[in-house]
């Protein structure tokens, strides 16, 4: 066993993985203990399974007997730092990781990010907004099953998000370049499987707050992604729009290669 801040972390030769672990279990990792019973009652009310830590040892004790489908970490634990609590899930866990702290400074949200977090949100978000975020990280959470790249079978007649190139391929092999917000956007919607995505979920799993400004702003990210592909593939993108609704991917799309967020 190996440790991170005097900490004694888990081998997980002995945990069980894949059909054995509970779907929607996720780990809630704050040392207020009054914070910490409001998000587990609140997200055991939403239909997940919680498990409470309030220190950096209860959470790698905990993982010896359970695998989370996500984690919601704090930053400032009594014996643990945030940031390598959630260097260690990455490694290790197959799972979501939202940071959930009370430092709000860019630089922070950067090291989270470069940490490992999906999700980095500040502890005034409402616990609906909280819940939010959480449902495209069990979406995207895929631990039955490792899928490497090359071996991925690609129907002839689907859109490929390409992770490792940032391009966008229509079933032609015609393609086009996105940026880093266009992709995760991109992505999102791919995952859902064709369901709606509303606007706030969105938003939220861009790690920005709900608000009306930053819907516009995903308003007018979704309008130049379409523009582009019009322009560099020469049809066009297969995203829908619907009042009080949002957006959808109506056409067969998968998501070849993995990369970190950066």
């Amino acid at each position: 066993m190996n440790g991170i801040g005097g900490l004694t972390q888990p081998d997980f030769g002995g945990v069980a993985t894949g059909q054995d672990v509970m779907a929607h279990c996720v780990f809630v990792v704050e040392d207020n203990t009054d914070l910490n019973k409001d998000l587990c009652e609140y997200l055991e009310m939403c239909g997940f399974e919680v498990v409470g830590c309030e220190t950096g040892a209860a959470f790698y004790r905990a993982l010896k007997t359970q695998q989370p489908a996500a984690v919601i970490l704090d930053i400032m634990l009594p014996d643990a730092d945030g940031y390598e609590l959630a260097q260690y899930v990455r490694k290790n866990i197959d799972c979501g990781i939202m940071m959930l702290t009370s430092l709000s400074g860019m630089d922070h949200h950067l090291t989270g990010y470069k940490s490992g977090a999906d999700v980095y949100l500040t502890k005034d978000s409402p616990l609906s907004v909280i819940e939010a975020a959480l449902q495209p990280l069990l979406r995207r959470s895929n631990r039955n099953e490792v899928v490497e790249p090359q071996e991925q079978e690609i129907p002839e007649d689907s859109w490929v998000l390409d992770m490792l190139n940032w391009t966008l391929c229509n079933p032609d092999g015609d393609e086009a370049s996105l940026t880093a917000t266009e992709r995760t956007i991109i992505k999102l919607l791919i995952e859902a499987n064709g369901a709606w995505l509303t606007r706030p979920e969105i938003v939220v799993a861009l790690g920005k707050a709900d608000t009306a400004e930053n819907c516009r702003n995903l308003d007018t990210a979704i309008r130049r992604v379409r523009q582009k592909v019009i322009k560099e593939v020469g049809g066009e993108l297969p995203v829908r729009t619907a009042y009080g609704r949002g957006y959808a991917f109506t056409s067969p799309a998968v998501v070849s290669g993995s990369a970190e967020v950066s």
